[in-house]
């Protein structure tokens, strides 16, 4: 196990191979926002287990780093913290470089905060996939607590859809003990985006006792071809499906600390560690928990 450290002429067949199988291919990330001229100006970082490359990374004399990317048979082996840390160590010895700076994918925000970073407040759109700005003073003590589940008290406005999308992302990452979907109409775009029934498939399959149930206001025979319930088809009763009537709007609920509500067309409320919140939610939803029935339509395709 080894981190290489060259320029881009060294580096490039290997980091473009795995760049194309990881982001290109895996991510859909468009390939002419893939490459770009900083590749030349930048230090790059590959990891190899023996000869087998696994991983790559680059960082730029300012000190912004990214396209770091580990092929996914070889994810969960910490590869990506090796890549980090040997960042980090050459950034402090060899450019002596203050801060570390990068745009990480929300997916990965919990990958950096473990490794130390903090993040700053928002959530942006780059390629299509939702961002956060992150940083870190190469050997400081571990960072601040924003966008972090049960630990950031602040309540966030989200003003797209992509921001939408990652702040589902982050709390279903923050693996509550259960979930609770209330909506008025899986119609809304931000139940039909790729990474949302991703991260709702990682968050079940994370553990058996996960549990993600879905509220809606009627049956309908289109909602089988929702792609959330073809979902619930592989994972089972842990994604399970309500009706009741008294449905009007539409509120995400992880229990017992976090919750997404929708408001106007393309703007939503959250927030990641308010119980007070959570607890008057769930109150307020109580009877119809209480009182909803299991969607015939559901069950009749998932049997």
């Amino acid at each position: 196990m080894e981190i290489r450290i060259s320029d881009w002429k060294q580096a490039r067949d290997v980091s473009r191979k795995i760049r194309e199988e990881v982001f290109i291919r895996e991510q859909r990330v468009p390939e002419a926002l893939e490459w770009d001229d900083l590749d030349a100006k930048a230090t790059h970082f590959l990891a190899y287990d023996g000869r087998t490359p696994v991983g790559c990374a680059r960082l730029m004399p300012d000190g912004h780093f990214g396209r770091m990317a580990v092929v996914s048979s070889r994810r969960h082996e910490h590869w990506g913290s090796r890549l980090l840390h040997s960042i980090e160590r050459y950034a402090q010895h060899e450019l002596h470089l203050r801060e570390l700076r990068a745009s990480a994918q929300v997916k990965a925000l919990p990958f950096y905060q473990r490794n130390g970073f903090s993040a700053e407040p928002g959530i942006f759109d780059d390629a299509g996939i939702a961002h956060v700005e992150i940083y870190r003073a190469p050997g400081a003590p571990y960072g601040n607590s924003v966008l972090m589940p049960t630990e950031d008290f602040t309540a966030y406005r989200l003003d797209s859809l992509v921001a939408m999308a990652g702040w589902v992302e982050l709390m279903l990452a923050g693996r509550p003990r259960s979930v609770t979907l209330i909506c008025d109409s899986l119609d809304h775009p931000l139940w039909w985006r790729r990474d949302v029934l991703e991260a709702v498939s990682r968050y079940v399959r994370s553990a058996r006792h996960r549990e993600f149930r879905v509220y809606l206001p009627f049956e309908n025979s289109s909602v089988v071809r929702h792609p959330l319930v073809r979902l619930q088809s592989r994972l089972g009763k842990r994604l399970s499906f309500f009706i009741h009537s008294g449905i009007s709007s539409t509120v995400m609920l992880s229990h017992d600390w976090g919750y997404l509500r929708l408001a106007e067309p393309g703007s939503a409320l959250g927030s990641m560690n308010d119980r007070a919140t959570v607890q008057r939610l769930s109150d307020d939803y109580s009877e119809i928990f209480r009182t909803a029935r299991p969607s015939r339509e559901v069950r009749r395709v998932t049997i």
